[in-house]
């Protein structure tokens, strides 16, 4: 079975992609748990970050730092940021190619995020989602290019 982000890596799927530079991809979760809940996505098919070189590790955290900036800037996560990498099945992890996930928070948004966790993969909405996504990532990209002319 062909990897879904290898796919997106190799652009023969699509992805609304806000940034990306020669180790990551950074790309918006095409089913999020809070508005504007970023991926980054390593090039590498690297299922364990163990797998992942030493280089690309090396920038993994410079580039979420800047990521988390830029999210920040744009009104999302202004107060917390949860940054998850599920390292292996047992884990949870659905892709087993290294991907960090930054999901936005707010104060008080326990219940809605369990709802979102416990009804994700349904197709409820997916236009309006979608159509909110796009918004979101071209939000992003602008705040990418004022903050630092890209990350």
């Amino acid at each position: 079975m062909d990897c879904v982000f290898c796919a997106i890596v190799e652009d023969r799927l699509p992805a609304l992609t806000i940034h990306e530079d020669s180790h990551f991809l950074v790309l918006l979760d095409i089913y999020p748990l809070r508005p504007a809940h970023v991926l980054i996505v390593s090039r590498e098919h690297a299922p364990y970050l163990h797998d992942l070189s030493s280089a690309a590790r090396d920038r993994l955290l410079v580039l979420a730092d800047g990521i988390c900036r830029v999210m920040r800037s744009a009104g999302h996560g202004i107060s917390g940021i949860n940054l998850l990498l599920n390292d292996g099945p047992a884990s949870n992890q659905h892709v087993p190619h290294l991907h960090l996930h930054l999901i936005p928070r707010r104060k008080g948004d326990v219940p809605a995020l369990l709802w979102r966790i416990l009804t994700r993969f349904l197709p409820l909405g997916r236009k309006r989602l979608q159509a909110r996504m796009e918004r979101e990532a071209q939000l992003l990209r602008q705040s990418l290019r004022e903050a630092f002319g890209g990350v």
